[in-house]
């Protein structure tokens, strides 16, 4: 069956691995291949019988680093409705920034539904119903000297959307290692906790840091 780990490696890896100028790298691309390779395995796994995939990101693309600027912010947004177009679902992204939404919008494709609000209330008025098989945690910049609230407003967003959720549902936080010390300040600082405390497994620590509910 159809796999999207190919073109991903083909079409983003390295370049999510290029910063702009001197920047330092800040490698989403080996967190992204962990997601794709797990979502590949669960389409082709019969006892998920996934022809389509549903994800809901938080914090969508940001057009002060450059336009599509893969290796500084990540370019989720992008990387996801690329990842929907080919292999079939929706993505819903929510950001508080209109200046952000609207780039957003004229980089994605109609199965990107792009919203602009606070993402917890946002998220907290989505029906139990809809269940989503990749939640992207981004959605507030973390400060080194006063993390807390990035770290607390992540934290209230899993909160929000853990009636969303199933097993084999993935959960991402961007920017774990946003200051380079292996993850000890990070925006998932409190979302860790929490999965360690369900036993959700790790698939990922590095710049971001993934787990897969079972």
């Amino acid at each position: 069956m159809k796999e999207f780990v190919p073109y991903f490696k083909e079409h983003f890896y390295q370049k999510l691995l290029t910063p702009n100028g001197s920047n330092p790298v800040r490698n989403r691309a080996d967190g992204f291949l962990k997601i794709f390779e797990i979502l590949d395995r669960q389409k082709n796994d019969p006892l998920y019988k996934k022809d389509t995939f549903h994800i809901l990101e938080t914090g969508c693309m940001r057009p002060d680093h450059g336009d599509l600027c893969y290796g500084d912010d990540g370019v989720s947004s992008f990387i996801f409705d690329t990842f929907v177009n080919e292999m079939g679902g929706a993505v819903v992204s929510v950001d508080i920034d209109p200046i952000n939404v609207e780039y957003t919008k004229s980089k994605v494709s109609d199965k990107t539904r792009l919203y602009c609000d606070d993402s917890v209330s946002f998220i907290s008025k989505i029906p139990a119903a809809q269940k989503f098989d990749l939640l992207y945690l981004d959605s507030f910049d973390i400060h080194k000297d006063n993390p807390h609230p990035s770290q607390l407003h992540h934290l209230m967003e899993l909160a929000a959307v853990m009636k969303n959720t199933k097993p084999g549902t993935i959960i991402a936080v961007d920017d774990q290692d946003a200051f380079f010390d292996g993850g000890i300040v990070g925006k998932g600082t409190y979302v860790k906790i929490f999965m360690e405390r369900i036993g959700a497994k790790l698939i990922h620590n590095g710049y971001q840091i993934i787990w897969e509910l079972t």
